[in-house]
């Protein structure tokens, strides 16, 4: 049986990928209307069917707690990056390290649900798993992994963003954006190669487009780093800088807003590991930020 993949189009698409007898979900995704979708594309005849989660962000599991695993009982076993495994596990752990905040469940800042999921096997790539190759494409989250097809399709996660979600939000997030500058060198070897780059939010691409969406992303990045620095030649708390280093008007919903300010942490985080940039004590419970040097 030759091996074949499909991609199953939403925020995020989802990789299915048949071979030698096992199906692969990678990413199922979230909402009770995917869940049945995918049902119905493994409903063919095989062995187990594996769910590879490739982060610990609610949007890409959650049809794991809507229908999906009930569905399937024993044949299902759910694999993810041992880094995020806890994340995956653990909701009160993946909406503080996605947000900063142990935010509970129901808040209505939470874009998502943060429901559980059971993580069957843990993996540390870069591994094999149902003729798939796991590499790691980490800085989005600590493990985010993405996968290699054997018929030229590697499926990024959110390592990569569309051009849409690059123009609607202030900033890409990136829990560690050093790591996912990283992590776009890496996708740059595999398009160069020829491969068919897919992020999870955003359109595949190939070839010459597939360089100009990575070269997209790591100026996002960088320009986010650049702000930082320019903005911190004024010693700054945090919230003073992710005033002045997020170009725009404010996102609409606090969460998002979060989300920004966790991407900024992220930044300053990135920049103390090069010796950029340092933090002071200005008052009980307050740190100013200052350029080093």
């Amino acid at each position: 049986m030759a091996c074949r993949s499909e991609i199953v189009k939403g925020s995020p698409s989802t990789l299915v990928w048949w071979c030698e007898g096992e199906i692969v979900v990678v990413d199922p995704g979230h909402g009770r209307k995917r869940a049945k979708q995918l049902l119905r594309k493994l409903r063919e005849p095989g062995g187990r069917i594996v769910f590879l989660v490739t982060h610990y962000h609610s949007d890409h599991l959650n049809a794991l707690g809507q229908g999906l695993l009930d569905s399937l009982g024993s044949k299902a076993v759910v694999a993810a990056p041992r880094l995020d495994a806890p994340g995956i596990r653990d909701p009160l752990v993946r909406v503080a390290m996605t947000f900063g905040y142990p935010l509970p469940a129901g808040s209505p800042l939470l874009s998502f649900e943060p429901l559980p999921s059971r993580v069957d096997v843990e993996l540390d790539p870069p591994v094999g798993l149902g003729g798939l190759e796991v590499v790691p494409l980490p800085g989005h989250t600590p493990g985010q992994v993405g996968v290699v097809t054997s018929d030229g399709v590697l499926y990024a996660a959110d390592a990569i963003f569309g051009s849409r979600v690059l123009e609607r939000y202030a900033v890409p997030y990136h829990l560690d954006p050093c790591r996912a500058l990283e992590s776009l060198d890496t996708l740059e070897r595999y398009a160069r190669e020829g491969y068919t780059v897919q992020p999870s939010h955003g359109p595949s691409a190939r070839g010459e487009e597939a360089l100009s969406m990575v070269e997209a992303n790591r100026s996002a990045i960088k320009g986010l780093l650049e702000r930082v620095e320019n903005c911190l030649e004024t010693p700054r708390t945090l919230d003073s800088l992710a005033r002045c280093a997020v170009p725009g008007e404010p996102p609409g919903a606090p969460g998002l807003a979060l989300l920004v300010q966790t991407a900024v942490r992220g930044a300053l985080a990135c920049l103390h590991a090069r010796g950029r940039v340092s933090a002071r004590p200005v008052g009980p419970g307050l740190v100013e930020w200052v350029l080093q040097g």
